[in-house]
C-alpha cells in the first residue's frame, strides 16, 4: 500500500486526472484479498489487462492504492457485452464501513452509465444488494458540465462482509469504461478467524449468479411476492417464472437501469398481468412505476393499476394510463390517498404484439395508518393465477364508469328525463331541408341524373356518386349500428356458471328492465342502453327513440344506415349483410370459392334470410357479404400444404398446369416436387416458399374472381335491383390487394373498413376507377373507462374526435372514386366490454346513457353540411362561388315560424338575402310578412367566407309565401 503522503505528492504532480478520495481520512483499506474479472479489461494497466485469472491487492491495479493506474474496457462494438462484474474476495469476514470506487475518464468517449454493489458474508447463501445507481456515462459522449474524475462512497454500515461484486454498465458498446480504484475500509469489530480457503478465479466468477435480496427501505412495502400472468424472457431471477419474492426481484432492486422484459412476436399477448401480494392490507400513500426502455421497441401502449384489500371480492381501479412510446424513460406515479390494498395489479398492454415491453421498478410507499392484523398466509402460485382473472368493479347502476367524474355525468332518472325534454326543444323542428335534398338525401343542386327507381352508382364529371331512386347525385354519410338490439352495445352480466360477474355497482331491476336482458350466443347478456332508453322514454320507449334517432341523424348530417344492426323504424337508405353460409368450406379465415357446392350453399343461404323480399326496397342501397375475410399468403400456405383433399388444392394445380402449358416437369422444377402427374400433385405438401411471386398473385386473383362471380349469381337470382358492395375488407389484414382487385369486375363498388386517420388508401383505388366505400372507421378517446382502438385514431379530447373525424371524411370525399362512408358505431361499447370479446372502445356518437357527444357532433353537422361539394370538386378548401352553386333551391316557410328557410352552410361561410322582390312580402332581415294571397318572390342570397370577406351570389330562388298563417306562439 502507498502511503497518505505519497498520494497527496501524486495528487499534486496528476492534478488533472485525480480527484480528492472520499475514504482518505477512514480507516486505511485492507490490503489482503484477491478479485477476478468476468469481463477481462482490453485495455489499461498491467497485470489487469486481458487478465483473466485472480489478481491479489497490491499486484492488480483496482487495489493498489494509486488512482493514477486503472483496468479499460474499450467499446468498438465488437465486445457485445455492455456489463462487467468484478468480484472480490476479502478471504475473510470483516465488519465493512465503506467502500469507494474510484473511476477517471481520460476524454469524454468514456463513463459508467451504472453502477450497483451487492455483499455477502462467508456463511451467507444469498447477496444482498447495497447500492444500485445511474452514474456519470448516461450521455455519450461525456457533456461538458460532466466531470472527468468521480468517486462513489458506499456506505457499508458495519456490514460483515467477506465476498463484494461491483458490477458496472455502459450505455451503448462503443462507451469506454474505465476503473482506477476500489478500495475496502473495515469498520469496528473484528475480522472472522478460521476462514474458508480462498476461492479461485472460476469459483468467484461463479458468485456472479448466486440470488440477490435487497435490504428492506422504511416507509416501502419491500417484503411481498409477486407473480407474472405470462413469464418473462428478460430479468434475472424474474425471468424463472413462478412466485417471486420481492427481496429478490429484479423490479424491486432499486435499479432503474436493468428491467423485467416480455419480448414481442407473432404469438405474443398483447396483454401482460402480474400480481402482486403485499402479504397484508397496507394504506399506500403512492405507487410509483419506472419503465426505462433501451430502445424505440421496447415499450406498451396502456397501463391499467387495480387493487383490493384482503376482505375485498374485487379489484377498485387506482389508475388507467397511456403511454406515449416516445418517451424511453417512463415514469407513473398514481396517489392512493392511504387507501387499503394488500393485493396490488397490473396490466400492461400493447397495441402491436411485435413490441417489447419492458417494466424497470415498482415502488410501493406507505401511507397513515396501521398494517392489517392477523393476515392470510402468503398466497402461492395457483392462488395468485386466480387473482391474475379477478372481476374489478367497474360500472355504476347507468353503466358508467365509477372512477372518474366530467360534466353530464348520469346522477339520476330525473336527469335523464330533463335531458329528454331540452333535447326534444332542439330536434322538434329539425327536418330534412326538402329545398336542398330529395326524399333519400341525393343533393338537388347537382342536377338529376337518369334514374329508374333503385339506388344506382354514376360517374358524373369525372367523379364516381351514388344516384338516388329520385335520380339526384348522393354521398353517403352513414351511421353502423343504428338500433337498441345490437347486443354488442351490451355486456356479460353472468357467468356460464350462472354467478354474477360482479364488475357492478348495481343493475338494472330484472322484471322491471327485462327487455334490457337477453340470452345471446356469447352468454347472458345486459344491455345498460336499453335499460337508460327505458328510464328516459319510458312507456313507448322505442317509438319515441326512433324519432329522436332520425331527427339526430338528420341534425348532424347523417343521411343512412351502412352497416350491422339496424332499426327498420329509422326511415333511411341503408345497406344490408349477406353472410356467409355456414357449411361454406374454410381456410383458415377464409372461404374456399372452388368448392363444387359453393354456389347451392349460396343459393340456400341467400333462400333462407329473404333476399327476394327486399328486392323492391327502394330504400336499400345494396348488399356486402360476409365481412373482413379475403385471401393472402397465409392462406395460399395452408392450401398448398393441403394433400389433396381441400377443392383449392386441386384448382391450383389446375392454375399451375395451365399457366405453364401443361408442362408437369416445368412444373416440378418450380415447386420443388417429383409428382408423376398433375393428379398426383394435388396430394402433394408443397412449400409456398418455391411459388413465384407472379402465381401467387395470378392464384389469389383467380380465387377471387371465382368468388365474387358465384356471390354476384346468387344476389342477382333473387334481387336483381340492388347493387353489390363487395366484402368490407381490411385493406391490410387478412386479405391481400390481389384479393380486393381479383374481383372487381364483378362488385358495383369496393368497400373497406378503414381505422385510420390517412385517406391513401384509396390512391390505387383511383386508379382502377371503381367505386370505394369505408364501412367501418372512427375516431375516439382513452377516456371515461373506454379505450381508443389504435394509436392512428387515438384522440385527446371529444373535440379532437370531430377534429379528426373532418380532416379524415373530408380527405376520403376528395378522392373522385370515394362513394360514402359509415361511422362504427352509433353508441359507445360498455364499459365493461362487450360480449365475446370484451372490447369496450369510446367509438360511439352518444354514450351508453344516450347522451350525444356534441363537441364532437357539432363538427360533424358543420363537416356534413359541405361534404358533396368537397367531393365534387376535389378539395375542402372550398370557395364562397362553390357554396352559392350549392345553393338551388329554397324550402317551404313554416307557417308556425314565419322566416325564410335559408338553407346550412358551413361554418367557415355566412348567408344573406342580397335582394328580394316583394320586400313587403319578403324583407332582406328574412321576415316573412301576411299577404292576401299566395305570393311568389323571388330572392338572390350572398354568401361571404369569413376569412378573407370574399362573396358570390346564388342564382335567383324561388320562394312561395302561403295566403295566411298561424300565430308563430301557437301550438
Amino acid at each position: 500500500m502507498l502511503s497518505r503522503l505519497l498520494i497527496a505528492l501524486l495528487m499534486l504532480a496528476v492534478p488533472t486526472l485525480v480527484s480528492t478520495p472520499a475514504w482518505a481520512a477512514l480507516q486505511p483499506a485492507l490490503t489482503v484479498g484477491n478479485y477476478a474479472y468476468d469481463q477481462p479489461p482490453n485495455a489499461g494497466d498491467a497485470p489487469d489487462k486481458g487478465q483473466s485469472g485472480l489478481l491479489a491487492f497490491g499486484q492488480g491495479k483496482l487495489a493498489d492504492a494509486s488512482i493514477t493506474t486503472r483496468a479499460e474496457w474499450f467499446g468498438d462494438g465488437a465486445a457485445k457485452y455492455k456489463v462487467v462484474s468484478i468480484v472480490i474476495d476479502l478471504l475473510r469476514d470483516y465488519p465493512v464501513d465503506q467502500i469507494s470506487i474510484v473511476s477517471n475518464a481520460p476524454n469524454r468517449y468514456y463513463g459508467i452509465r451504472a453502477v450497483s454493489v451487492r455483499a455477502r458474508a462467508e456463511a451467507e447463501p444469498d447477496y444482498t444488494s447495497i447500492r444500485a445507481q445511474t452514474w456519470y456515462g448516461t450521455a455519450s459522449p461525456l457533456p461538458d458540465d460532466v466531470p472527468l474524475n468521480n468517486t462513489l462512497t458506499v456506505n457499508m454500515g458495519n456490514r460483515t462482509t467477506r465476498l463484494i461484486i461491483i458490477r458496472i454498465a455502459r450505455l451503448h458498446e462503443y462507451q469506454h469504461m474505465a476503473l482506477n480504484e476500489i478500495s475496502v475500509h473495515p469498520g469496528t469489530g473484528e475480522p472472522a478467524q478460521d476462514p474458508a480457503p480462498p476461492l479461485s478465479a472460476d469459483r468467484l466468477r461463479a458468485e456472479i449468479a448466486k440470488p440477490v435480496k435487497q435490504i428492506p427501505r422504511s416507509g416501502m412495502v419491500d417484503v411481498g411476492n409477486y407473480l407474472a400472468g405470462v413469464t418473462p424472457d428478460d430479468g434475472v431471477p424474474d425471468s424463472s417464472g413462478g412466485v417471486v419474492p420481492f427481496l429478490y426481484s429484479t423490479l424491486f432492486n432499486r435499479d432503474r437501469t436493468d428491467y423485467v422484459g416480455w419480448r414481442g412476436s407473432a404469438s405474443a399477448p398483447k396483454t401482460v398481468s402480474l400480481v402482486f401480494d403485499l402479504l397484508a392490507d397496507h394504506p399506500l400513500d403512492t405507487i410509483r412505476l419506472f419503465s426505462r426502455a433501451p430502445n424505440q421497441y421496447w415499450s406498451f401502449d396502456e397501463i391499467t393499476v387495480t387493487y383490493r384489500a384482503e376482505a375485498d371480492t374485487t379489484y377498485k381501479i387506482a389508475r388507467i394510463e397511456r403511454r406515449d412510446r416516445a418517451d424511453t424513460d417512463y415514469t407513473l406515479e398514481i396517489s392512493m390517498a392511504g387507501k387499503k390494498a394488500r393485493f396490488v395489479r397490473l396490466q400492461l398492454t400493447r397495441t402491436n404484439q411485435y413490441l417489447h415491453i419492458p417494466l424497470s421498478e415498482i415502488e410501493f410507499v406507505q401511507g397513515s395508518g396501521e398494517v392489517g392484523q392477523d393476515p392470510a398466509p402468503p398466497y402461492d402460485e395457483q392462488a395468485m393465477r386466480e387473482e391474475l382473472t379477478a372481476y374489478t368493479r367497474l360500472a355504476d347502476q347507468y353503466g358508467q364508469y365509477l372512477y372518474q367524474d366530467w360534466p353530464g355525468k348520469l346522477t339520476s332518472d330525473a336527469q335523464l328525463n330533463s335531458e329528454r325534454e331540452q333535447e326534444w326543444e332542439h330536434l322538434r323542428s329539425v327536418v330534412l331541408d326538402p329545398g336542398k335534398y330529395d326524399t333519400y338525401g341525393g343533393l338537388k343542386a347537382l342536377g338529376k341524373q337518369p334514374s329508374d327507381g333503385y339506388f344506382r352508382l354514376r360517374k358524373i364529371d369525372g367523379k364516381w356518386w351514388f344516384v338516388t331512386p329520385d335520380g339526384y347525385p348522393f354521398l353517403l354519410k352513414g351511421v353502423d349500428s343504428v338500433s337498441h338490439d345490437e347486443w354488442g352495445y351490451g355486456t356479460l352480466y353472468k357467468e356460464p356458471d350462472g354467478s354474477l360477474r360482479d364488475v357492478f355497482e348495481s343493475v338494472p331491476d330484472h322484471d322491471r328492465y327485462a327487455a334490457a336482458y337477453s340470452t345471446t350466443d356469447d352468454g347472458e347478456v345486459l344491455s345498460f342502453v336499453k335499460a337508460n332508453l327505458m328510464r328516459k322514454y319510458q312507456g313507448d320507449w322505442k317509438a319515441v327513440w326512433r324519432q329522436v334517432t332520425g331527427k339526430r341523424l338528420i341534425d348532424w348530417g347523417f343521411n343512412g344506415l351502412s352497416k350491422w344492426a339496424r332499426d327498420s323504424g329509422v326511415r333511411l337508405p341503408y345497406i344490408d349483410q349477406l353472410p356467409a353460409p355456414a357449411d361454406a368450406v374454410r381456410v383458415k379465415w377464409a372461404i374456399d370459392p372452388f368448392d363444387p357446392g359453393f354456389g347451392a350453399k349460396l343459393d340456400r343461404k341467400i333462400e333462407e334470410i329473404g333476399v327476394a323480399g327486399r328486392s323492391t326496397d327502394p330504400w336499400l342501397i345494396g348488399y356486402f357479404f360476409d365481412n373482413e375475410r379475403g385471401w393472402d399468403a397465409e392462406v395460399v400456405k395452408e392450401i398448398l400444404l393441403n394433400k389433396g383433399t381441400l377443392p383449392a388444392k386441386g384448382a391450383f394445380v389446375d392454375y399451375m398446369a395451365d399457366a405453364y402449358g401443361q408442362d408437369l416437369a416445368r412444373v416440378n422444377s418450380i415447386l420443388g416436387t417429383n409428382a408423376s402427374t398433375f393428379d398426383a400433385l394435388a396430394g402433394i405438401p408443397i412449400d409456398v416458399g418455391r411459388l413465384p411471386a407472379q402465381d401467387m398473385t395470378g392464384f389469389i386473383r383467380l380465387a377471387s374472381k371465382t368468388y365474387y362471380t358465384a356471390i354476384r349469381t346468387a344476389i342477382r337470382t333473387k334481387d336483381p335491383n340492388h347493387l353489390f358492395l363487395g366484402s368490407a375488407l381490411v385493406p391490410t389484414w387478412r386479405t391481400s390487394f390481389d384479393w380486393n382487385v381479383g374481383g372487381i369486375d364483378q362488385l358495383d363498388a369496393v368497400s373497406f373498413d378503414v381505422y385510420s386517420d390517412s385517406a391513401d388508401y384509396l390512391n390505387e383505388y383511383a386508379n382502377l376507377d371503381k367505386p370505394v366505400l369505408n364501412l367501418e372507421y372512427s375516431f375516439s378517446t382513452a377516456d371515461r373507462g373506454l379505450r381508443a382502438i389504435n394509436a392512428a385514431t387515438l384522440s385527446e379530447t371529444i373535440a379532437q374526435r370531430g377534429a379528426k373525424y373532418r380532416s379524415f371524411i373530408e380527405a376520403q370525399a376528395g378522392s373522385p372514386v370515394f362513394v360514402g362512408s359509415g361511422w362504427f358505431v352509433y353508441y359507445d361499447q360498455a364499459v365493461t366490454g362487450r360480449p365475446g370479446d370484451g372490447e369496450s372502445f369510446n367509438f360511439g356518437l352518444l354514450n351508453q346513457q344516450d347522451q350525444p357527444y356534441t363537441e364532437m357532433t357539432d363538427i360533424m353537422r358543420d363537416t356534413n353540411t359541405s361534404l358533396e361539394l368537397v367531393h365534387k370538386y376535389g378539395t375542402s378548401l372550398l370557395t364562397a362561388e362553390m357554396v352559392a352553386d350549392s345553393i338551388s333551391r329554397l324550402g317551404r316557410v313554416d307557417a308556425h315560424d314565419p322566416v325564410v328557410p335559408l338553407p346550412h352552410v358551413p361554418e367557415a361561410f355566412s348567408l344573406e338575402i342580397a335582394s328580394t322582390t316583394r320586400a313587403d312580402v319578403v324583407t332582406l332581415d328574412g321576415t316573412v310578412r301576411p299577404s292576401s294571397a299566395k305570393t311568389l318572390v323571388t330572392l338572390v342570397l350572398k354568401v361571404a367566407r369569413k376569412s378573407d370577406g370574399s362573396t358570390a351570389s346564388t342564382r335567383p330562388l324561388s320562394l312561395w309565401v302561403p295566403k295566411a298563417f298561424k300565430n308563430k306562439d301557437k301550438k
